[in-house]
């Protein structure tokens, strides 16, 4: 028999569209992806009973169903104002440095981009640990090394923020 998971879904809703807004910056696109999640899910209620954490569930469907969008949007033909996910209202010169620091975090191990994305999502450390299944303090480590690493790409000093860094 299967289990009614809609009480579950809307407890997650919340978290799900925000991780959607963190991986597609863009309104619209987090709520489609966030419904797409739903709807998988729901089509799949029926072979639930095995799924343990429906939240990490949703939230591995949701990872994927980005990585699918992306893997089949044409390179040629991407538009410059949905990919912004900068802040329009920050200067060039900031513009350019968030930029640079994104870039930066795109050459850093997967393991460090998927804990520093969630975190950028608005994630708790308990909230990874749970979803990537990790103990707290290997997540806290993961941060704090992905942040060094960072910060050594950036050519930043140990003790020196990305907001300090910002305004040179």
């Amino acid at each position: 028999m299967a289990r009614d998971i809609s009480e579950e879904i809307v407890a997650i809703m919340p978290d799900l569209q925000r991780y959607a807004h963190y991986l597609s910056d863009s309104a619209d696109a987090a709520q489609v992806l966030a419904q797409q999640a739903v709807e998988q899910v729901l089509k799949r209620q029926d072979h639930l009973a095995e799924v343990e954490d429906l939240k990490k569930y949703m939230f591995t469907i949701l990872h994927n169903l980005h990585n699918d969008f992306l893997r089949k949007k044409p390179r040629g033909d991407q538009n410059i104002a949905e990919q912004e996910i900068i802040d329009p209202s920050l200067s060039a010169g900031e513009r350019l440095a968030c930029q640079q620091a994104l870039d930066k975090m795109a050459t850093l191990s997967a393991a460090h981009q998927q804990v520093l994305q969630r975190v950028r999502a608005g994630q708790s450390y308990a909230a990874i640990a749970a979803e990537l299944e990790l103990p707290l303090g290997t997540v806290m480590s993961r941060v704090s090394r992905a942040r060094a690493a960072l910060r050594q790409a950036m050519d930043m000093g140990p003790d020196e923020t990305v907001d300090e860094w910002l305004k040179d």
